[in-house]
């Protein structure tokens, strides 16, 4: 356990492990499955043992943890903040478990990640601010949590280089930020099945490279912007279930020559 294991730790001079054996702590309280997933999680061995744990990487030159990747493992419990000290993070994948209480904003810590995946668990409150100083996110997806408020204007600003997002079936509030065009390499967005209105942001319709465009089961409104139509390499489009109005041109298909969904219903 955590009062065990630190002081071995620190002998160590292993910042990195007592992090872990943070999130260790936070994570197992309240786990309900067959085995600890994290039983290989102890103090023992040699300096460096640690990335030698269950869905630990480390990098080949130095001892520190690069990749935390524990998809599907029945954790719960909370993400302890001591995840913001492993700073060489590059991939933090927690998917599909029963983690609760909110993100924690030291995550903005960790200037090196490239995916963040924390879908599919019960995280709740809004997004963290300085989740932005994540210049380097390339894939951040957060679907399919307890999630509100608005998607931060900061977000597409600061984070131009994201490649996908989403934010799908959360309860996500206020409008598409147009600050989302930045993000010039988005090839998916999804910001379906939340609580958003106003109109779509013409401003989309400048990502050349969007293939996947989910923007269903909101409460947008207005027409769908014309620069929409720009996007031709876009092969999946859905905006079912909004309160959409307008007219189709008559030529999309020729607009659209890669689509392959195309999901207007329901508006």
């Amino acid at each position: 356990s955590m009062l065990i294991s630190a002081p071995v730790a620190a002998q160590a001079g292993d910042d990195e492990a007592i992090a872990l054996l943070a999130f260790k702590a936070a994570a197992v309280a309240g786990g309900a499955y067959d085995g600890d997933p994290l039983a290989s999680w102890n103090s023992s061995g040699a300096g460096g043992w640690f990335c030698s744990w269950e869905g630990v990487r480390c990098g080949r030159r130095h001892r520190r943890v690069v990749v935390l990747s524990l998809p599907s493992r029945g954790l719960a419990g909370t993400l302890s903040p001591a995840i913001g000290n492993l700073t060489s993070l590059r991939i933090l994948n927690l998917s599909s478990n029963w983690f609760q209480g909110t993100i924690p904003a030291s995550v903005g810590r960790l200037a090196r990640l490239q995916t963040l995946d924390l879908s599919y668990n019960t995280f709740h409150g809004g997004l963290p601010a300085n989740l932005t100083f994540c210049a380097s996110l390339l894939f951040f997806d957060l679907s399919s949590n307890r999630l509100h408020g608005r998607i931060p204007a900061e977000l597409g600003r600061d984070l131009a280089n994201l490649q996908k997002l989403s934010l799908a079936n959360n309860s996500m509030t206020g409008g598409i930020p147009a600050s989302l065009a930045n993000m010039s390499s988005l090839y998916h967005l999804d910001l379906g099945t939340n609580q958003l209105e106003g109109p779509i942001p013409p401003e989309l319709g400048s990502i050349g490279g969007l293939r996947f465009l989910y923007l269903n089961r909101n409460n947008l409104s207005g027409a769908l912007p014309h620069s929409l139509y720009n996007l031709s390499m876009l092969q999946e489009l859905s905006v079912v279930n909004n309160s959409l109005s307008g007219t189709i041109p008559a030529n999309v298909g020729e607009r659209f020559p890669r689509i392959q969904v195309l999901h207007l219903s329901a508006n």
